[in-house]
């Protein structure tokens, strides 16, 4: 059954979320990855682009990895893809980049299973968060809160950051998972995701170890079927393949 998972905050996620979709892949499950971003920033990530489609939205293949691109819709990308007689049914999963109110109204036609909140405490992104969770609000079902799993962007913040985002958060009827996750982003996690750009090739093992930590913890947690510590070993393993 497709699962579709969304990525939301107006937090530059990008490049981790092509990550956490080869990690996915490694486990034999298909991937396609939405740009829902304002900014459609896989248009200047994904290598390999075909010119003639550079203004329009398409559908391109990076790493065994399908990504669409630059589409104002799910039914665009749908269309897409039925006019090329395939069919968006046959992904395992679909994994949507969010970062504003229009791309979640216009992306959720085939349903959110599963949606992860990025957070990050600078006031430009808190105060796009906020207007997201007003839109979020609205599509919930009316009897029932709004479950999200909190996702921190970078590790850098303060006590006072911190409590004035939840001061904010507190008018709005959320139930945060169990579970959430820190996002550490450093130099050496930037070179590895820029050599992954310019060679086609994305190595989740090149990141430091807290990064594909995180990566292993997080797809785990979308895959249900296996342990973090399990897929850890299968990206380790298919790192050192070539995969």
């Amino acid at each position: 059954m497709q699962e579709v998972i969304a990525l939301a905050g107006y937090v530059n996620k990008t490049d981790y979320i092509i990550n956490l979709a080869k990690a996915i892949n490694y486990m034999n499950k298909s991937v396609l990855v939405v740009d829902g971003t304002l900014e459609k920033r896989l248009k200047y990530t994904i290598p390999s682009l075909n010119e003639n489609d550079k203004n329009e939205g398409y559908v391109t293949q990076y790493d065994s990895i399908d990504f669409a691109v630059g589409f104002n819709s799910m039914h665009d990308i749908e269309n897409y893809i039925c006019k090329r007689e395939l069919n968006i049914g046959l992904y395992d999963y679909i994994l949507i980049d969010i970062d504003n109110s229009e791309a979640f109204e216009n992306m959720r036609a085939r349903g959110i299973n599963k949606m992860y909140f990025f957070v990050e405490y600078s006031n430009i992104s808190i105060a796009r968060n906020i207007e997201l969770l007003k839109t979020l609000m609205i599509y919930k079902p009316i009897d029932k809160k709004l479950e999200l799993t909190k996702v921190l962007f970078r590790h850098y913040t303060t006590r006072t950051s911190q409590e004035y985002y939840e001061n904010k958060l507190m008018n709005f009827a959320i139930e945060w998972n169990e579970n959430s996750f820190v996002l550490t982003y450093d130099d050496q996690d930037r070179i590895a995701d820029i050599e992954a750009q310019q060679s086609g090739i994305i190595d989740i093992m090149r990141h430091t170890k807290q990064f594909v930590t995180l990566i292993a913890e997080m797809g785990a947690d979308i895959l249900k079927d296996v342990t973090s510590s399990e897929l850890r070993k299968e990206i380790k393993q298919s790192s050192r393949r070539g995969r």
